[in-house]
């Protein structure tokens, strides 16, 4: 049996201008990040869903630095604080921006899937209801649909 291929341990900081470089790219990635998922949000609320596809992709690879970074600071926060303590004094602000951008575009992406399969369900049972037999039976009771005459719906999944 194989494990799993685990990570190197990000390197510690070894000059003070390197702490400096990582707050600044940590900065730099969740300006990014916040953008990327507000005009994500955006386009979603205004249902042009296939125009917030390509930020998917944008939002996956930040989002993938920034735990990397995260990561880092959290091993190697000690030696952050002292070559750059006061580089870090704006970053939790900035940290709660960024959940802020986060909560509101994960509200709205699941309102957005909560709709789309709402229609699909009610497009389902319309079909469904229109199969059904519209008799009574014998004992004067509505015929139930068979099982196998359910009819499948197709999805196209391309907008």
């Amino acid at each position: 049996m194989q494990q799993p291929a685990t990570r190197p341990s990000p390197p510690p900081f070894a000059s003070p201008a390197e702490a400096l470089a990582f707050v600044d790219g940590l900065r730099q990635t969740m300006a990014e990040l916040r953008s990327v998922l507000i005009e994500e949000t955006a386009l979603v609320r205004a249902a042009r869903i296939k125009a917030a596809r390509p930020f998917e992709l944008r939002k996956t690879e930040l989002s993938h630095r920034y735990l990397a970074d995260l990561t880092r600071l959290k091993l190697h926060g000690a030696a952050l604080r002292a070559h750059a303590g006061s580089a870090l004094a704006g970053i939790e602000v900035e940290h709660e921006a960024l959940q802020e951008a986060l909560q509101v575009n994960l509200a709205v992406l699941a309102t957005a899937h909560a709709v789309a399969e709402g229609i699909i369900r009610h497009v389902s049972q319309t079909v469904q209801a229109r199969r059904a037999p519209a008799g009574y039976g014998a004992n004067g009771r509505a015929h139930a649909p068979a099982p196998h005459a359910a009819a499948p719906v197709a999805v196209v999944r391309s907008l």
